[in-house]
């Protein structure tokens, strides 16, 4: 046992002790939200033939798939890389249910950096079929196994 000259140091060094075997015992395995694996998802989203950037891509848990599912928002190109709420690329296997929003001020422009869609109106400017989930057309699904997937979405304006 170590022991120090006065009592205020071995009152923190035993602090100091308790303070390491404290921090040592939390957490876990896998103490961040990050799912343990995650399979890289990319791809392009087009609406009638042309890219559709400033898109949110949603992937929304189906049927049995566990987790929370996840997002990515398309370059000017069209181009996605998707990644779980965690932040980190990829998104977990299972089956998932695929939609789009785009959010723009009422007149199609974007929303001018600094403010908020709120502050300037702004507003869905996809039709409700790409936007929500409907159990009759399950037209947009993906299913993530065990290897990197590559898709395109072409997408119609007209149902």
């Amino acid at each position: 046992m170590l022991y120090f000259a006065s009592r205020e140091m071995n009152c923190i060094a035993a602090l100091i002790c308790l303070m390491v075997l404290t921090a040592a015992g939390c957490g876990g395995e896998n103490s961040s939200n990050t799912p343990e694996l995650l399979i890289p998802v990319t791809g392009t989203v087009l609406l009638d033939g042309e890219p559709l950037g400033g898109t949110a891509v949603k992937f929304l848990p189906y049927g049995e798939t566990k987790g929370k599912g996840g997002f990515a928002i398309t370059d000017a190109a069209g181009k996605f890389n998707a990644q779980d709420y965690s932040m980190a690329e990829g998104i977990e296997p299972g089956v998932y249910n695929v939609t789009f929003s785009k959010i723009a001020q009422p007149d199609g422009s974007p929303i001018p950096e600094g403010q908020s869609a709120a502050d300037v109106g702004a507003l869905e400017i996809l039709p409700t079929h790409l936007t929500s989930i409907n159990p009759d057309n399950m037209k947009y699904m993906l299913t993530v196994e065990s290897e990197p997937i590559s898709i395109d979405y072409e997408l119609s304006s007209k149902r």
